[in-house]
């Protein structure tokens, strides 16, 4: 998984040397739990991309699936 913006100093922690967190053993997982275990706030994730295609929160994880979460973005 590689947050993406502001949703990587809630998980900086987890982060590997090139700014992605393994995902191992969470396969069926949906993304909205993969979030909550890795420490990202509720609702602050805007948009899963999954081997290149935008999923929903409620899609489960499959073994080599690459995910992207972006941050919701605000402005004014």
């Amino acid at each position: 998984m590689r947050p993406i913006g502001l949703l990587k100093p809630y998980c900086r922690k987890l982060l590997d040397d090139q700014g992605q967190i393994e995902l191992a053993d969470r396969e069926g997982h949906t993304l909205e739990m993969v979030c909550r275990e890795i420490g990202l706030p509720e609702g602050l994730v805007s948009l899963f991309i999954v081997n290149g295609h935008p999923q929903a929160a409620s899609y489960c994880l499959q073994t080599g699936d690459e995910v992207k979460c972006v941050a919701i973005i605000g402005g004014g």
